[in-house]
């Protein structure tokens, strides 16, 4: 009986199978990256329109706060400041007032720290303090708690609501924070409507009309200068600073180098999120006309400008 030996055979329709199988892994291979490359943006975008989501949100939270506190006092916070005496305790247990001494202006400054038992004229925290009670922070207000992030304060795009220490020194400054961490905040309010202590404005004062004025908006920050400090970045507790408000009228996108100080700006693409006195949150473009900008800040200058 003749044996027909097919071991060749059998090997080359192996051979043949597993090339096939390896041209279909390399299409898959192919197809998958395709799909990433494809995916990745889109899920960036979605993410970074979550983001700014979140940030309207805690914008219009933080104007709710504002309405509820001139509900109950008549009259919106000052951004608080240092009252020529206050003092809290440093980590090691020593007296300390919180100060920056800037390079720029060869000059101190001096903050105040939120008080449960000051009124609203006599208030040395910023607006940000005397709002925790309305955002749901009536504990870290009555105990002062500067060492807690507050999620509402703090743009998820940017950062995360950690309290963060500050250096002693850097190339802007020299800095007094007693050895803390200190929680921040990524919003300002507008300085020509809440001005420093003792000046509380009243929703009547705002006679350019409250959906026409700028009440708070996102800070421009600089990562590379601030993260380790808090030049142009103090805690929300620390009232008369610049952390905790604005006064110019230039919008810019987060980045190195640019001009940080007194202005407005974000990590969104396109512009700058602001709360206005009515309550809504509008997204300003980053090349919003200056004049159009110095009107919407302005509570009682008489423009006849509309948010655009």
């Amino acid at each position: 009986m003749r044996t027909i030996n097919k071991s060749k055979g059998s090997q080359a329709t192996s051979l043949a199978h597993s090339a096939f199988t390896l041209i279909e892994m390399l299409v898959v291979i192919a197809i998958i990256g395709v799909l990433v490359a494809l995916l990745i943006p889109a899920v960036q975008r979605v993410r970074a329109t979550s983001s700014q989501l979140s940030c309207a949100n805690n914008l219009k939270q933080l104007g709710l706060g504002l309405h509820q506190f001139h509900d109950t006092f008549k009259m919106f916070p000052s951004n608080g400041g240092w009252d020529g005496q206050q003092t809290i305790l440093a980590v090691d247990g020593t007296p300390f007032t919180p100060e920056t001494f800037d390079f720029t202006t060869n000059a101190g400054y001096k903050f105040g720290v939120g008080d449960p038992l000051l009124s609203p004229q006599d208030q040395t925290g910023s607006w940000g303090y005397v709002i925790l009670p309305y955002v749901e922070q009536e504990q870290m207000y009555r105990e002062r708690d500067w060492k807690i992030g507050v999620p509402v304060f703090i743009c998820p795009a940017r950062r995360q609501p950690d309290a963060t220490p500050c250096v002693s020194q850097d190339a802007y400054g020299q800095y007094q924070s007693g050895g803390w961490a200190w929680a921040r905040t990524d919003y300002g309010v507008n300085i020509d409507a809440f001005a420093n202590r003792p000046q509380c404005r009243t929703a009547a004062q705002i006679t350019d009309g409250l959906s026409n004025t700028v009440f708070a908006g996102e800070k421009a920050y600089d990562v590379t200068v601030q993260a380790s400090s808090w030049y142009y970045d103090e805690s929300f507790f620390l009232g008369g600073s610049k952390g905790t408000s604005r006064i110019g009228i230039a919008l810019q996108p987060d980045g190195p180098n640019i001009n940080y100080k007194d202005n407005w700006g974000s990590a969104h693409p396109g512009g700058v999120q602001f709360l206005f006195g009515d309550g809504a949150v509008r997204l300003l473009v980053f090349d919003i006309d200056a004049n159009v900008m110095a009107a919407l800040m302005s509570p009682d200058g008489g423009e006849e400008v509309a948010p655009p």
